[in-house]
């Protein structure tokens, strides 16, 4: 069990247009901020393995965790990022394209357990192998939408139950180098309505 655990990636979704085509000091305050929130709304004990511009590179080595805890986590990370995007909006004193648009940013889950490794570069740990390469590729899909959360099949055996009346499960898989990965997915976005009543 020592070299198996969960890789868990947050993804903000639209970074890269978002920086693009904003200023990039407000950009840059605004992307900090989310990514803060979402660290900071880890509940589970997940590890920050390195920041990677628009996403955060959480693991836990260990059994796999039950499909209940990992919802609620990924629950609280999603309500989080919102409810700052909201806190943005509402108290917004600045017109720029980057403040009036950063509500247009969404965040997707990537949730896989698989094999890898830690290593450390002087004081950086970094991890290794193959499932850290699935998950990665993982964020590259064809799922309509971008607010949503992804479980390979290492996590669960049959479709994962819902977990609120309004979530549905769709099947999909992804060609990776390590061969064909199925997965289930639910989308998000219902989650955004009790923050904005």
């Amino acid at each position: 069990m020592e070299n198996k655990g969960l890789v868990f990636i947050p993804d903000i979704t639209g970074f890269s247009r978002f920086v693009h085509e904003n200023e990039i000091e407000h950009s840059r305050i605004i992307i900090q901020e989310l990514l803060e929130v979402i660290i900071n709304a880890n509940q589970i004990g997940l590890v920050v393995s390195e920041i990677e511009g628009d996403a955060i590179l959480f693991y836990k080595f260990g059994g796999p965790p039950s499909l209940p805890i990992l919802y609620k986590q990924v629950e609280n990370m999603f309500c989080m990022f919102h409810q700052r995007l909201i806190t943005l909006e509402l108290h917004r004193n600045c017109q720029c394209v980057a403040c009036i648009t950063a509500v247009n940013l969404t965040l997707k889950v990537i949730t896989h357990y698989g094999e890898f490794k830690e290593y450390t570069v002087k004081h950086f740990r970094q991890l290794i192998g193959k499932d850290i390469i699935v998950a990665h590729q993982l964020l590259k899909n064809d799922i309509e939408h971008h607010e949503y959360w992804l479980v390979t099949q290492s996590l669960f055996k049959d479709t994962p139950q819902s977990y609120t009346e309004w979530m549905t499960w769709n099947s999909g898989s992804k060609r990776t180098e390590s061969g064909e990965v199925s997965f289930q997915y639910a989308q998000l976005g219902q989650l955004k309505n009790g923050l904005m009543s």
